[in-house]
């Protein structure tokens, strides 16, 4: 059982929010994440040794209740608190600060890239002078050097923020590299002097968080403020990628997100085709889950989520082994993000879409959770960006991932036969920086990227002893996705490709009840497309408005009011204002 189980059925996670105000849904979304990170009681050694219990905290089905809550607790543990463990060793004095990150009694965050450094973040323009008495001027230079989406905005009064923020340090008029240093932004009221905030519009679609930009105007830091040492380092690049590694951690970690989603799609978009019927010609009512176009795309769903997670249980294993070269490691986050995010991205379009109108509704989970993993596939580096990365180093041969364990399977051939197209490309390319490289070799990162995924994903499960059923729908359906390459290289004909997935989906519909329960995500369904008995709760507490007649005169009954949210205190009037998202916000 999950430690968020009978929190999922809390009036906290049930209470519908979507028509609550955008400043009372964020403050919401904060009070879950609280709740959240207390049933997990995530300690330092779960922190930096990467424990099984913060794997478990990544892949909860909770996160489909209220994504933006997820995306605060893991900045919060993997980010901040997992920055701040690294250097608490030799530093007692961050320890009472950690343990508020880890209780949660602050908000913690993490500023990296900024809004002219993305990918490159490298490069990044904001500073950290060393002053003649040991202080630090820290200082945002340019409006591009704005510290670009972490939510770092004050949300209810006295709730401080406290954040790692990266900065190039200048000792002597030198550039010393990046280098992370610890601050307060302000103390949930009040901003810490010459710290300036913007807070951004909503991202559309998704549960709206506090997402800002955050600057500096020459903020005096006491040495204490600097995590790690001052000394210049050897190779900038190497030391800049050593302070963030916890990056390379999110990269594994928030995509393990994308595995609950999958999960909780196909299980609303299952129940509800089973639940919706129509007529058919002999007047008798049947449910839609009996047309193959609805089995097609539900169904390689929930296959993908038992294949998908045996992959996830390998990847862990791979990346938390301390003898494996950092760069397989984040390879290995890469890969596995790479086919994590697709899957899930196609099955909340998908499947919303075949919920008809009310797949397109918040309430029904589809669209706030495509929306959401956007995001995922956007942080800790993009997902096409990262995979042009990896793909050059594969083919350069800089090092390499593990061999197949079937080789002989579909999959592994697929893969094979992509990489050997790729290398004979570079092999008459004037080098990887060419114009030839850019236009034969880069388009084609990513499904090379994902067939490597497929092959991983299939192994893992395949060695696991997934279901054959579940294998083997899911294996047909990552042939389908490059259809061409298996005619045109194994000469397998469309026609038996089709014959082999009708095969799989009725192996698979034959167990759908059992697989459906085996997922264990029921308590966290919050759609009420799922059952009568959820549809009349979401029914009885939407806003009415009708007219009655009494004795011939019509009379207007006044609409039901929505209830306010009674979790979180009030805000004044003046702190609503600000808080307001209309408009350009300024906190200073």
């Amino acid at each position: 059982m999950r430690p968020t189980q009978e929190l999922a059925q809390s009036t906290l996670f049930t209470q519908r929010c979507e028509t609550l105000s955008i400043p009372d849904r964020v403050k919401l979304s904060y009070e879950r994440a609280k709740a959240i990170g207390k049933a997990y009681a995530l300690t330092v050694e779960d922190i930096l040794y990467l424990s099984p219990k913060f794997w478990n905290m990544h892949t909860d089905p909770i996160a489909c209740i209220d994504g933006a809550a997820e995306t605060l607790l893991t900045i919060q543990y993997n980010l901040c608190a997992g920055t701040l463990a690294t250097y608490v060793k030799g530093r007692p004095d961050l320890a009472p600060l950690l343990k508020q990150v880890l209780d949660f009694e602050v908000s913690g965050q993490f500023c990296l890239t900024e809004l002219g450094h993305g990918l490159d973040a490298l490069h990044l323009e904001t500073t950290a002078t060393q002053l003649p008495d040991g202080y630090f001027d820290f200082h945002t230079p340019l409006e591009r050097a704005a510290k670009y989406m972490p939510p770092t905005s004050p949300v209810t009064p006295g709730f401080r923020c406290v954040s790692v923020v990266f900065a190039r340090t200048v000792v002597n008029g030198e550039d010393h590299g990046v280098k992370p240093f610890v601050l307060q932004l302000h103390d949930g009221q009040f901003m810490t002097p010459g710290v300036t905030i913007k807070v951004l519009p909503p991202r559309g679609g998704s549960r709206p968080l506090n997402h800002s930009l955050t600057s500096f105007n020459h903020v005096r830091l006491p040495p204490t403020a600097l995590l790690g040492s001052i000394e210049k380092p050897k190779d900038p690049r190497s030391a800049f990628f050593e302070k963030i590694n916890r990056v390379a951690v999110g990269t594994l970690a928030l995509s393990s997100l994308c595995i609950p989603s999958l999960q909780v799609a196909s299980y609303v978009a299952a129940r509800y085709s089973l639940r919706r019927t129509i007529v058919d010609a002999s007047g008798v009512p049947k449910p839609i889950m009996s047309f193959q176009t609805q089995k097609q795309p539900i169904l390689t769903a929930l296959a993908q989520t038992f294949v998908l997670s045996a992959m996830h249980k390998q990847a862990v294993a791979w990346f938390t082994n301390p003898k494996q070269d950092p760069r397989v490691r984040h390879a290995v986050a890469t890969v596995h993000k790479a086919v994590v995010v697709q899957a899930s991205q196609t099955a909340n379009l998908v499947l919303g879409d075949r919920c008809g109108a009310q797949g397109l509704f918040e309430a029904n989970q589809f669209s706030a959770m495509h929306s959401d993993i956007r995001g995922i596939a956007i942080a800790e580096g993009d997902l096409l960006g990262i995979s042009i990365r990896l793909a050059s180093e594969l083919l350069l041969g800089r090092y390499a991932l593990e061999p197949p364990r079937y080789p002989d399977s579909l999959l592994a051939r697929h893969e094979s036969g992509l990489f050997s197209e790729l290398r004979a490309v570079l092999a008459v390319a004037p080098g990887h920086r060419s114009t030839a490289y850019d236009r034969e070799v880069l388009p084609r990162s990513l499904p090379l990227v994902l067939a490597i995924g497929h092959r991983i994903a299939y192994d893992a499960a395949r060695a696991a002893q997934v279901d054959a059923p579940l294998l083997d729908l899911f294996e047909v359906a990552a042939v389908m996705q490059d259809e061409a390459w298996y005619v045109e290289s194994l000469g397998i004909s469309r026609v038996e490709l089709r014959r082999r997935e009708a095969h799989a989906l009725e192996a698979v519909f034959a167990r759908l009840e059992e697989y459906l329960v085996r997922m264990d995500v029921a308590p966290y369904i919050v759609a009420p497309i799922v059952s009568d008995e959820k549809w009349e709760q979401f029914f009885g507490t939407l806003p009415t408005l009708s007219e009655s007649r009494e004795g011939g005169v019509a009379r207007k009954i006044a609409p039901v009011p929505f209830v306010e949210n009674d979790i979180l205190p009030k805000i004044p009037g003046e702190w609503d204002t600000a808080l307001s998202m209309v408009g350009v916000p300024v906190m200073t």
